[in-house]
């Protein structure tokens, strides 16, 4: 039997998993501090149009406008359950790394909407810039 390998600067995993490397894709650095500021920079616009926050499957579908994600992550070898419980996960731990961050508050099995949290405006007016 053999064992794939995922390389990334600060570790390898021992087996290739396409929602891990997704995940390690969507918080690698420097692109994960700007999706970050994103989440954070889009909540602040739901709040201002809505006058409340976003749930957290609102706020992942505005970050990353991915319509299917079962085609967005090719996973042959799972289930559709086991990819939609793949999926749920790797939304969840966005949710709680940008909480980490500060960029949005969310306090899993208390709240139900995501709320502002600190973003950089500054950082996020230049990647606007620049694109």
């Amino acid at each position: 039997m053999s064992v794939a390998e995922d390389h990334y600067e600060a570790f390898a995993t021992a087996a290739e998993d396409p929602y891990l490397g997704a995940l390690l894709g969507t918080i690698d650095e420097p692109g994960g501090t700007s999706t970050a500021n994103r989440a954070g920079m889009l909540t602040l616009a739901w709040w201002d149009q809505h006058g409340n926050g976003p749930t957290c499957a609102e706020l992942i579908e505005a970050v990353f406008e991915i319509d299917d994600w079962d085609a967005a992550i090719e996973d042959p070898g799972r289930t559709l359950i086991e990819r939609h419980e793949q999926r749920d996960l790797l939304q969840r731990w966005l949710i709680s790394y940008w909480t980490r961050l500060g960029t949005i508050a969310f306090v899993p099995g208390f709240d139900d909407i995501v709320r502002p949290g600190r973003v950089d405006v500054m950082a996020e007016a230049n990647r606007t810039e620049s694109e």
